[in-house]
């Protein structure tokens, strides 16, 4: 599969946001490389544990910016988070238990970052934006 690239279309508009849908992009881009070469389990449980801590950091920041700027659909951003963090559980679960889910986890993670992105994150950035917060 080809790797995520980066590109303005996906930027929020606050730079340590952006900054960490670029490392979450790497790390996808990881998952996607340890596919491609048939990486050891080692290396792909080192990416899941990246993923669910990195995710879990990440979504703490955004929710961080909820409350300070007093979001309105803080509520239904922070249950697509968890809902992430739970089907991203599931993955690693069934991967501990010796499954091989790296493609599987590959195809969804991709898919789930650029809807992610494009539909929910856009709408707190639209929201920043109009009330002067960013």
């Amino acid at each position: 599969m080809a790797n995520l690239v980066w590109s303005e279309k996906l930027s929020v508009g606050m730079n340590d946001i952006d900054a960490q849908h670029k490392h979450f992009i790497d790390i996808i881009n990881k998952t996607n490389d340890a596919v491609d070469t048939g990486a050891p389990r080692g290396a792909q449980k080192k990416v899941l544990d990246d993923l669910i801590g990195y995710g879990r950091y990440h979504f703490e920041t955004e929710e961080m910016y909820f409350v300070k700027f007093k979001y309105p659909h803080a509520r239904e951003h922070m249950a697509e988070h968890a809902k992430l963090l739970e089907k991203v559980i599931l993955f690693y679960n069934r991967f501990e238990s010796g499954e091989n889910v790296a493609s599987e986890l590959l195809s969804f993670l991709k898919s789930w970052l650029t809807d992610h992105l494009q539909k929910h994150d856009m709408k707190y950035s639209e929201y920043f934006k109009k009330k002067g917060y960013i």
